[in-house]
């Protein structure tokens, strides 16, 4: 059975307040400005969920990584600032009145991936690093499409959030590069079979433009600076060898 409260706990809305409303200001919110445009708010009900995984997610993580202090420090800090975009978004979905996600959504999205146990370190580094890349372009994409103004302002600190997110993963995929160079060819494979980790519990996951060229290349990019081949290059040789 599936725990679900009657309602919500008295001290953790006391402690969201505390760290929220000093930083978005709810009640400015232009609730008819936001709800002309609902594609912008299905993508942000979409990335409200892929975001409130991650507390499943980088609980696994903790565990895969348990003996390395600085990556469970990493995923700790993703752990929290990913439940701060989760409270934004579902919040302010709330606040707008469009599609409120409810707890039992919630559990339903974490129970699908709940009984997986990730073992291969370089797959989860790599997932998690072009996640948290593509996910920097979402947000940065959604502020060229969003009028709405306390919206506008929120985005692009998350966008920023996930910079240094996937700057995580770079840093940890590198000293084990550094450590044993023989995993540059397990890089490569699994940039090549990449899997953004919100499809790990979810049907899909967009992008807020259609046209993710700029997008694939940064990534690609952070491929090369890594192992010295960029992504490009690996699956033109390896198709050339077939």
């Amino acid at each position: 059975m599936t725990y679900t409260p009657a309602q919500r706990s008295e001290t953790l809305a006391k402690v969201e307040a505390e760290i929220f409303d000093r930083m978005i200001p709810w009640e400015e919110i232009d609730r008819e400005k936001a709800m002309q445009n609902p594609q912008v708010l299905d993508l942000l009900r979409e990335a409200c969920l892929v975001e409130s995984y991650f507390a499943v997610y980088t609980a696994k993580m903790m565990r895969l990584f348990w003996y390395d202090v600085e990556a469970t420090s990493m995923y700790t800090i993703e752990a929290f600032e990913a439940y701060t975009h989760f409270y934004k978004l579902r919040r302010y979905l709330e606040v707008v009145g469009y599609q409120p996600i409810t707890d039992r959504e919630v559990q339903a999205l974490r129970e699908k991936d709940l009984d997986e146990e990730y073992t291969d370190e370089v797959r989860e580094l790599v997932n998690f690093m072009g996640t948290e890349h593509f996910a920097n372009h979402f947000f940065n994409d959604l502020v060229e499409m969003v009028e709405e103004p306390v919206l506008r302002k929120m985005l692009p600190r998350m966008a920023k959030e996930e910079v240094s997110h996937a700057a995580f993963a770079t840093d940890l995929l590198a000293a084990r590069l550094k450590a044993d160079p023989t995993i540059r060819e397990d890089i490569l494979r699994h940039a090549a079979d990449f899997l953004h980790v919100g499809k790990y519990a979810m049907p899909q996951v967009r992008n807020a433009r259609e046209d993710p060229v700029s997008m694939i290349r940064g990534f690609d990019e952070r491929i090369k600076e890594l192992t010295g081949t960029s992504l490009t290059e690996y699956l033109r040789d390896n198709h050339e060898k077939k």
